[in-house]
């Protein structure tokens, strides 16, 4: 039990799928029906065959593009029609994100399918959740009962493309690492990969491909200690829809409350001078917390003894 503990070496902080008590299930919901209104500053325009890892057919949705770049936008998206989402086996129906921001091409493009989520362009989305259970009231989680993993978060570290995708925890939730992913905790609240986790340091995108052989435009990108800002062995196709390495680019938001409030950005404060900066990321959210490869539970032995005064029982480790 020491040893497995060990290997965890879990803190306040980090947490493995095993480790948590997952109350909260979101599914796919193909039926979903995505509204946009209150809409403020934007133009909303529909869109087909949305592809946010440019590879998986995620159906189709809404662009929401800014009017004026030098005032603030803001809209709701509400999602009904879902089946599939429950809390404490209780059913979900309604789900509403109050998106806001500003910024030079702000925009984001939202699937229909909730379990798919957004992209987000150019400039920091706030978001505020709301969730509704079918007789019309607010669902208020319990502190350690529901869990959103956070499963795309991808950092590129070379001259023609820099950023963190990055996910900050402000209201309604706390932000956790998840053992064995290459997402970690900064600041207290906010989850991004510190390296570089989709390219690896031979020129191979990793995160979306399989093997093959190294991109020449990509390494005439790299920095000459790419090797040290890189993780190494990144898994292959980590960041497609039904990976079974989907742990490696994620971080958990643990819900507590009725409203969880998030910034959704790309970090690019360290870029080096003159390198191209990353505005994009795609915010894909679920509630099936990847499983870290290698973690076994320890088989729990019990020896039973009848004593005078009742049963003791044991562990034995």
């Amino acid at each position: 039990m020491n040893e497995y503990n060990s290997k965890l070496h879990q803190t306040a902080d980090t947490v493995d799928s095993k480790s948590v008590i997952q109350k909260l299930t979101i599914q796919s919901e193909p039926n979903a029906k995505l509204t946009i209104s209150n809409a403020n500053n934007v133009i909303v325009e529909q869109k087909e065959h949305l592809k946010f890892n440019l590879i998986d057919d995620m159906g189709k949705g809404y662009q929401i593009l800014i009017k004026d770049w030098d005032k603030p936008a803001n809209f709701d998206a509400i999602w009904t029609n879902l089946s599939k989402l429950t809390y404490k086996d209780r059913k979900i129906n309604k789900v509403i994100m109050h998106f806001s921001g500003i910024g030079d091409n702000w925009s984001t493009t939202l699937a229909n399918n909730l379990y798919y989520g957004f992209s987000s362009f150019n400039g920091p989305k706030n978001i505020k959740f709301e969730w509704f259970y079918e007789d019309g009231t607010k669902v208020n989680f319990e502190r350690s009962t529901a869990y959103l993993a956070v499963a795309s978060l991808n950092t590129y570290l070379q001259k023609n493309h820099w950023g963190h995708e990055r996910t900050t925890v402000i209201l309604g939730g706390k932000a956790l690492a998840l053992y064995g992913s290459s997402v970690s905790i900064h600041n207290g609240n906010e989850l991004y990969s510190g390296k570089a986790n989709s390219i690896d340091a031979d020129g191979l995108s990793r995160a979306t491909s399989g093997p093959g052989e190294p991109d020449q435009n990509t390494i005439k990108n790299f920095f000459p200690n790419q090797k040290d800002i890189t993780e190494p062995n990144i898994p292959y196709r980590w960041d497609t829809a039904n990976s079974s390495d989907r742990y490696y680019g994620a971080g958990l938001i643990a819900l507590d409350g009725s409203d969880l409030t998030i910034k959704v950005d790309v970090k690019t404060d360290d870029a080096p001078i003159g390198v191209t900066k990353n505005t994009g990321q795609w915010f894909n959210m679920g509630t099936v917390i990847p499983e870290t490869p290698g973690i076994i539970p320890p088989t729990i032995h019990y020896h039973h003894t009848n004593v005078a005064l009742g049963l003791e029982i044991n562990l034995i480790s």
